[in-house]
């Protein structure tokens, strides 16, 4: 969507004739179904931890062991080095993780996390993917 359409929705979604017909709506009168809990399976945050772990003791052999065949080729010793390189510091600083949600996409179990770090710099969010028990990806950016 253009930054106009994005003015244009924004303008319809606050306008007072929208406030004007919120007033009309009827209460539900039959609970309000919640969104999965945010409880993220023991094992899995397990994982999150050591994979955070990894890259601030610059272990990679830690980081790509419990990952699937692909994961293992594609997250080179370089590639690890470069992650290690700009977050390890940040971690060792002190960071705090909150359990955003988890996803389905294409068979995989995706989970999310914010990470914000105590240099008060940019948060990141970590992607993991994990299908079969083993990781697929595991993204933070």
């Amino acid at each position: 969507m253009n930054k106009i359409g994005l003015l244009i929705a924004g303008f319809i979604t606050m306008s007072p004739l929208t406030l004007g017909v919120a007033k009309n709506v009827q209460a539900v009168t039959e609970p309000v179904k919640k969104a999965q809990s945010s409880h993220v399976e023991q094992q899995v945050q397990k994982t999150f931890t050591n994979l955070i772990n990894a890259i601030e003791q610059n272990n990679y052999t830690q980081f790509i062991s419990p990952g699937n065949a692909a994961f293992k080729e594609g997250i080179t010793k370089q590639i690890f080095a470069q992650v290690n390189g700009q977050l390890a510091p940040r971690i060792k600083k002190g960071y705090s993780a909150v359990f955003l949600g988890k996803l389905n996409q294409q068979g995989y179990q995706v989970y999310l996390w914010k990470l914000t770090f105590k240099d008060g710099n940019d948060d990141v969010l970590a992607r993991l993917s994990i299908k079969d028990e083993k990781i697929g990806g595991f993204w933070l950016n």
